[in-house]
């Protein structure tokens, strides 16, 4: 014994000789195998990463009913018809099964043949880009089915603005018919992945070595200006790191890299040669010298117990969720499927939760990223305190979370279950000093009522949990058959929204806006109606969120601006009192980049002069990016145009932003007003607000006005304009335009109409 203490004293001391005249080299070792060891651990994590992607595009491929779907869309012997709901219901797979809310930014189904439209998920793109002209198309379909992964592109591969890289591959049928599959990914993903370097830089470069995630001076798709050192020797996916030194505008810098499995790619940190020796100096006797190989001793020693706990951690991150450690979409597939086995074997129910997280997406936008991870964390923790130990918890992706209940399908028990995570889930959770709330919509299925298999139950709860969405959010849906039906049936209603304006089913109707002093109209409200051919008049409550949810909001709200303007020209021409006509603005018109442009034209075309027209949007569209919001609104006064604030009170209900809005006019909601009789704290909010408008020169128009006792109680609270039932319903052009001749005065004091 006491001869090997000494012998290993001995072999420390000559260690520590050695050392004294070899300390720049140890140091050098020593970062170079840590900086080996981080390439290595993103490396691992990136390969994962990659796989679950490859496993997407699988999934897809192996998709008998979007398959089908894919041979209706592209047959020669399909119509028009069947190809449009064949396309949507394709769009609406990708989107209830494949697509990630927080990382999947795009998913795109290319024909090969020409003659045939994309598929694709971004509505607002679609058709907009030729990519059959792509140089990446032409490989994709040359290489036959292996998957292919695309550089990130700075602005997207469909223009979105937003970074993405890129994976596809080729669909062949069974008919012979092909299509480029293209699911484009946020270049968020490669950032998170990447490791920290302590006074250096990791990056993920392609073999032209352009940047594929921006450092602190370059950007997406730059060429990194260190050269690259391994293009003699290139890379080999599986080898062990390789790494060399370089002198780069008289510095040295020491480069380590590894080769990402699943494509050309490769993982690269940078570390200044300075970094390495700036401790060697300190190295000034022998005992010094001697910890130094202690340490070494110790690092290598806990680098082989590092490598043994890397290799859990990796084989753990395969089947979790990096975010929120709970269990990723991978493994929560194989514990169902075991459970279903179970279950089969031995007669039992049991039940799957699809929930998803309302208004997330708001406050992700509004608060940041960060703001939106620290809710999901919050929320997959009070998830596992709530249910109990024997459930699965899993992060389907973006906000949504599954949840499987063993043994049970009895729905008491499961509304208890509910009732308990919608309780907890809207705490507040604070960040920065702020409270954010959030609610959630939850769909249930059951086996084996609702399915046999898991495509079948996931599928339907999801489906549940879009119906209780539809519902009013913050709600819960058991799953039946007739939400199938129902989706069917807004397809339909989808479909022939799309032609109602080429086939003029769409009308205008006007309501007045009486000025409560004078009795005079002072403007009309735009409000728009269908004439479906077949079912008559629908609701604006059906057809405007379908509108919104397909877009076809953007060309409507188009069409209803103009026609609004043309209209109100018409009258000003035959000699009618001149009013302002309000048209309310949806949220993709607003955010639209064009809108000011849009509504110049407009104006320009129809030649009403800009004070006689009056945009509305709601107070939770003018809070979506208050920034930008103000910049909007700056342009739309430039023009001349009228701004007002509607359904002023009942989203974010803050004045703070009021006086840095270009607005003219609040318009208190109806909501307010139908108690204003009974409840005297409801006359003195509507009274507050009246006065706080006024203090700011706005004027104030009240809706939904449907009893001469609220009309006497605003003009005790000054308000300035009223509209509502009590004076006119919305009406037709002509009707309008009958009101404006007779030049109408409204008595306020009484419901007889008087002549002008």
């Amino acid at each position: 014994m006491v001869w090997a203490v000494g012998s290993t004293a001995i072999l420390f001391v000559g260690f520590s000789f050695f050392s004294y005249s070899h300390s720049q080299q140890i140091v050098v070792d020593k970062m170079t195998s840590t900086t080996k060891q981080t390439v290595a651990q993103t490396r691992d994590t990136l390969n994962i990463i990659f796989q679950n992607y490859e496993d997407v595009t699988f999934n897809i491929l192996t998709d008998e009913d979007m398959l089908n779907q894919l041979q209706v869309y592209g047959s020669v012997f399909t119509s028009q018809n069947d190809k449009f709901v064949a396309k949507n219901k394709i769009v609406e797979s990708l989107a209830i099964r494949f697509f990630s809310k927080s990382d999947i930014t795009n998913i795109h189904l290319i024909p090969v043949d020409p003659k045939l439209k994309e598929i694709t998920t971004d509505t607002l793109h679609a058709e907009s880009i030729e990519y059959s002209k792509e140089a990446w198309f032409q490989r994709a379909v040359i290489a036959n089915g292996e998957i292919g992964w695309l550089p990130t592109q700075r602005y997207g591969y469909s223009n979105i603005g937003q970074p993405s890289f890129a994976i596809n591959r080729l669909i062949k049928l069974s008919s012979g018919m092909k299509y480029v599959l293209l699911i484009e990914i946020s270049s968020e993903v490669l950032k998170r992945s990447i490791s920290d370097i302590p006074n250096g830089e990791m990056v993920i470069l392609n073999p032209a070595n352009q940047l594929l995630t921006r450092t602190n001076s370059e950007t997406e798709g730059d060429f990194y200006r260190i050269p690259n050192v391994f293009e003699a020797n290139p890379i080999r996916a599986g080898h062990p790191s390789a790494s060399k030194t370089v002198k780069v505008n008289g510095e040295m810098q020491l480069i380590v890299a590894e080769k990402i499995a699943a494509s050309d790619w490769t993982v690269q940190a940078v570390l200044p040669s300075s970094e390495l020796f700036k401790d060697a100096n300190t190295i000034g006797n022998s005992m010094l010298i001697s910890m130094v190989g202690i340490a070494i001793m110790t690092y290598l020693f806990n680098y082989y117990l590092q490598r043994r706990r890397n290799a859990k951690k990796i084989r753990y991150m395969a089947f979790h969720d990096h975010l929120t450690d709970l269990v990723n979409r991978k493994l929560f597939m194989e514990v169902i499927d075991k459970e279903i086995q179970t279950a089969r074997q031995h007669k039992l129910e049991f039940t799957v939760l699809f929930l998803d997280l309302d208004r997330f997406k708001i406050i992700n936008d509004t608060f940041g990223h960060e703001a939106g991870d620290k809710l999901l964390i919050e929320t997959a923790r009070r998830l596992e305190n709530t249910l109990d130990k024997s459930c699965t918890i899993s992060r389907f992706g973006g906000d949504e979370f599954l949840v499987l209940i063993p043994n049970t399908g009895d729905q008491e028990v499961i509304l208890t279950i509910i009732q308990e995570i919608t309780s907890h889930i809207q705490k507040p959770v604070y960040y920065e000093e702020q409270e954010l709330y959030v609610s959630v919509s939850i769909g249930v299925s059951i086996y084996p009522h609702d399915g046999n298999d898991i495509q079948s139950l996931t599928k339907h709860a999801d489906t549940a949990m879009y119906s209780a969405k539809e519902s009013g959010r913050n709600n819960y849906k058991f799953y039946n058959t007739t939400m199938e039906k129902n989706t069917y049936a807004k397809l339909s209603l989808e479909r022939d929204l799309r032609h109602a304006i080429e086939r003029d089913e769409l009308l205008l109707y006007y309501q007045p806006q009486i000025e409560l002093d004078s009795g005079c109209i002072l403007g009309v409200e735009t409000l728009a109606r269908w004439k479906h051919p077949k079912h008559g008049f629908i609701p604006p409550s059906e057809f405007i969120p379908i509108a919104e949810y397909s877009r076809l909001i953007v060309p409507i709200g188009k069409w209803i601006l103009y026609t609004a303007c043309k209209q109100n020209k018409a009258w000003q021409d035959a000699g009618l009192p001149k009013v302002h006509v309000a048209v309310n603005l949806s949220l993709h018109q607003f955010q639209n980049s064009e809108i000011i442009q849009t509504v110049a034209q407009i104006l320009e075309e129809t030649g009403l002069e800009p004070q006689y027209l009056e945009l509305e949007i709601t107070e939770s569209i003018a809070m979506q990016d208050v920034e930008k919001v103000i910049l909007t609104l700056q342009g739309l006064y430039a023009l001349g145009v009228k701004i007002s604030i509607d359904d002023f009170g009942t989203g974010y209900s803050s004045l703070n932003y009021l006086k840095n809005f270009p607005i003219q006019r609040l318009k208190i909601d109806k909501s307010f007003l139908d108690d204003i009789v009974r409840s005297e704290k409801e006359r003195a909010i509507v009274g507050a607000i009246i006065v706080m408008a006024h203090s700011l020169n706005l004027r104030v128009t009240a809706e939904g006005v449907e009893s001469m006792e609220q009309v006497a109680l605003l003009q005790d609270c000054n308000c300035d304009e009223i509209q509502g039932y009590i004076y006119s319903r919305p009406i037709p052009s002509s009707e309008c335009a009958e009101l404006l001749a007779e030049r109408r005065v409204f008595d306020t004091s009484m419901t007889i109409l008087q002549g002008g």
